[in-house]
């Protein structure tokens, strides 16, 4: 990773990104009101806050979404559906730890799962009856599955941090 594309999410930064989200979220709301489909939460707007809440820097190039401070490669994963993900990743894909980032749009709240899965047990996460993310990736296919129900539920995940959007502050999840 190159250290030229690290980028810290200061104090400013991360007033913009919140900024941002609430000109985001009224424009969903506008395309949710013509179509059944809202607009997903944009990379520049998820990860940003993702690294805030888990001091990371944000790669703003290639090689993985952050860089932790002991070097870890990160993934960011991101819904705007509290209830419900469907989540893809590339036949190749190589990350240290995988974050699901959980907005919470009634609440104006992201929930971040530092999942601790790596792109080598993410291979063993069953995507049908029959085959794994390792087995869509070896095909050369982008396997899509529920971060949800294959991880979070599955391994009774708790959030690692709950950031209010609102207040662009980091809140201590047993507050929420």
């Amino acid at each position: 990773m190159n250290e030229d594309y690290l980028i810290t999410i200061d104090e400013p930064r991360i007033q913009q990104t919140c900024d941002a989200f609430f000109k985001w979220k009224d424009l969903n709301t506008y395309v949710k009101s013509l179509v059944s489909r809202g607009i997903n939460v944009p990379d520049a707007i998820s990860e940003p806050m993702g690294c805030y809440c888990l001091n990371l820097r944000w790669n703003k190039s290639t090689g993985g979404d952050a860089m932790a401070p002991d070097g870890r490669k990160i993934e960011f994963k991101a819904t705007s559906n509290f209830a419900y993900d469907l989540s893809s990743f590339g036949p190749i894909c190589d990350f240290d730890s995988l974050v699901f980032l959980r907005f919470d749009l009634d609440l104006n709240m992201l929930f971040v799962y530092d999942t601790g899965v790596n792109s080598e047990e993410l291979k063993e996460i069953p995507v049908s009856r029959t085959a794994t993310v390792g087995d869509y990736q070896k095909a050369g296919k982008r396997p899509r599955f529920s971060i949800i129900e294959k991880i979070i539920e599955a391994r009774n995940l708790k959030p690692t941090v709950a950031f209010n959007i609102r207040r662009c502050r980091i809140e201590t999840v047993e507050s929420i």
